[in-house]
C-alpha cells in the first residue's frame, strides 16, 4: 500500500494532445490557452529527417554576433533613350546581434556602428532594415521591411551635364521604402536544411541540395523632392521619365535550387539561385502631375544566396551574402529596377537552455499540471 501510494503521488498527468491538458474548472480553462501554447512549443516531435545528413540543435538558444552591411538601391530607367540614374545608399557596417531558437531567426543590425563610407562624397544615409527568417522543415520564408533616406547618384559621371568636382550627386531628399515576403517549398527536406547556413539551429553533416518552388510578393516606392531626376540630368531624359514619386508591386512564382557542400567534416559552402517569374504593377506621378498606371507581365526577380563557414557544434564562424534583384521587361515607358541585399561576417555560440526553459515553465504553471 505504501509503494502504491508513493506511485500515485509521483504520477503526473500524461498529456498526448492539448485536449489532455486539464480544463474543467474556470481556472484550468483560463490556463488551458497558455498551456496549449507551451505544449505546442515543447512537445517531442517525430524526427522526419535523415539524421545521417542533419543534426538538430532546435532545443538550444543560438546567439550570433554579426558584422553586417545592408543595401536597398534602385534605378530609374528611361526606356525611350536607354538612360538611367542609379540611386545608391551610403553603406554602413554595424555590429549587431542575432537570435535563433527552434524555428525562427531574427538578426538586429542597428547596434554599434563600426564604419561609415565616404560621407563627404556620398552623403549620409539613415535607414531601418529588418529581416526575419522563418525556416521550417519543409518551408523557408523570408520577410523584409526596409526604409532608406539619403542616396547618391552612382553613375553621375556618365553624363556630360554633370560638372561638379564631387564624383557623385548627393540626394538627401530621396526616400525609398520596401516591404516583401518570399516563401519556398523544400523538396529534399529529409536530407537538406536551410538552418545550417542561415539560422544555425541545425548542422548539415553530409552534402545535400534541394529544388525550391514557391511564391513572392514585394512592394517598393521611391520619392524625390522636387523630382527624382534633378535639373542636372533632365536634358538626358525624355519628359515622360521626369518622375516625382512612384511605386511598384511585384508578385509571382519562384523556381530554383540550393546546395550545401560539406568538407573536412565541419566546414561547408552553400550556394542558391532562385528565379522569380511574375508580373509588376507600376504607378508613378510625373513632375507635371500627370500619372501612369500599368500592369506588366514578364517581370521577374533573381535571388542569390552564398554562405560558407566552420561549425564545431558548440561554436561556429562564417560569412553569408543574400541578394535580390527585381527587373521589368517594360519597353514603352519609364520604370524602376530595384535590388536589396545583405552581407554578414559572424561568430556564434549555442547555449543549452532546456533545463532553464522547463524550470521557468513550471514556475509559471504552464507544464506539470
Amino acid at each position: 500500500m505504501i509503494i502504491s501510494s508513493l506511485n500515485i503521488v509521483a504520477q503526473k498527468t500524461k498529456v498526448n494532445t492539448i485536449w489532455d491538458i486539464p480544463h474543467k474548472t474556470a481556472w484550468q480553462k483560463w490556463m488551458w490557452i497558455h498551456r496549449s501554447i507551451a505544449f505546442a512549443i515543447t512537445k517531442e516531435r517525430v524526427i522526419v529527417f535523415d539524421t545521417t545528413y542533419i543534426k538538430s540543435y532546435n532545443k538550444q538558444l543560438v546567439i550570433t554576433l554579426p558584422v553586417s552591411s545592408r543595401v536597398l538601391k534602385f534605378s530609374l530607367i528611361d526606356t525611350k533613350t536607354g538612360n538611367r540614374l542609379t540611386f545608391s545608399p551610403n553603406l554602413q557596417y554595424n555590429l549587431g546581434i542575432g537570435i535563433s531558437s527552434r524555428w525562427i531567426t531574427f538578426i538586429y543590425k542597428r547596434g554599434i556602428k563600426l564604419y561609415s563610407n565616404d560621407i563627404g562624397n556620398k552623403g549620409e544615409t539613415t535607414y531601418r532594415d529588418y529581416q526575419l527568417g522563418l525556416y521550417l522543415r519543409k518551408f523557408s520564408t523570408d520577410f523584409f521591411l526596409q526604409n532608406y533616406s539619403g542616396f547618391y547618384i552612382k553613375n553621375s559621371r556618365d553624363y556630360s551635364s554633370y560638372l561638379s568636382e564631387n564624383p557623385y550627386e548627393i540626394r538627401s531628399d530621396v526616400n525609398s521604402f520596401h516591404i516583401g515576403v518570399s516563401s519556398n517549398y523544400i523538396f529534399n527536406y529529409k536530407k537538406f536544411t536551410y538552418s545550417n547556413s542561415f539560422a544555425f539551429i541545425e548542422q548539415q553533416k553530409k552534402s545535400a541540395g534541394s529544388t525550391l518552388v514557391g511564391i513572392y510578393y514585394s512592394y517598393f516606392d521611391a520619392t524625390g523632392i522636387p523630382s527624382l531626376i534633378s535639373s542636372t540630368f533632365q536634358s538626358n531624359f525624355d519628359t515622360l521619365s521626369l518622375i516625382r514619386k512612384g511605386n511598384s508591386q511585384n508578385f509571382g512564382f519562384n523556381l530554383g535550387y540550393i546546395h550545401t557542400l560539406v568538407f573536412l567534416k565541419k566546414c561547408y559552402t552553400t550556394a542558391s539561385v532562385v528565379q522569380g517569374f511574375g508580373a509588376e504593377q507600376t504607378n508613378y506621378v510625373r513632375d507635371d502631375n500627370s500619372e501612369f498606371h500599368k500592369i506588366t507581365y514578364g517581370a521577374g526577380k533573381l535571388n542569390v544566396r552564398l554562405a560558407s563557414g566552420y561549425d564545431n557544434e558548440r561554436y561556429f564562424i562564417g560569412t553569408m551574402a543574400v541578394f535580390d534583384y527585381f527587373f521589368l521587361q517594360e519597353k514603352s515607358n519609364s520604370t524602376f529596377d530595384f535590388s536589396f541585399g545583405k552581407f554578414l561576417i559572424y561568430i556564434g555560440y549555442r547555449f543549452s537552455i532546456l533545463k532553464k526553459e522547463r524550470k521557468l515553465l513550471r514556475k509559471l504553471k504552464l507544464i506539470d499540471y
